[in-house]
């Protein structure tokens, strides 16, 4: 039997990756956006509290560029760099090659990230400083 994700408690970075969103907001948006509420829904909120949390996140996200809001139709939808990002994971598999790294050789995979992270498109860099933060959160390590 699968086991069921409990509903989560906030929609902070502690409990949600940037791309998961992002991932939820391409795969139910069709060509229009999607509310808070909708969005909340597919991430496992309950409804009375759920379209808050998730706002308060999108309205980071939004400030960093990932997302954008139509005030008219009141949804969110990705930016052009956020669904490049999204179509890149995508094409994951052509990773593989990082996977096959030794761990030694990761420290040089790591100052060739950051200096993507310096010299790039800011969205960019803070989805990496983001994903680095999620990754290295102590609670992971356990």
């Amino acid at each position: 039997m699968a086991k069921q994700r409990s509903r989560p408690s906030g929609a902070s970075l502690a409990e949600f990756r940037d791309t998961e969103i992002l991932h939820r907001l391409a795969e139910s948006a069709n060509g229009h956006g999607v509310t808070s509420i909708e969005l909340a829904d597919l991430l496992g909120f309950a409804p009375e509290e759920g379209a808050s949390n998730v706002g308060v996140r999108l309205a980071w996200m939004k400030s960093w560029g990932m997302v954008a809001f139509d005030k008219k139709d009141r949804t969110w939808a990705l930016t052009r760099g956020a669904d490049r990002v999204i179509e890149a994971q995508r094409r994951a598999p052509e990773l593989v090659v990082v996977d096959e790294l030794p761990d030694e050789l990761m420290v040089e995979a790591m100052a060739h990230v950051t200096s993507r992270f310096q010299r790039g498109d800011t969205m960019l860099g803070h989805m990496l400083r983001r994903e680095f933060q999620y990754g290295t959160q102590r609670w992971r390590r356990r």
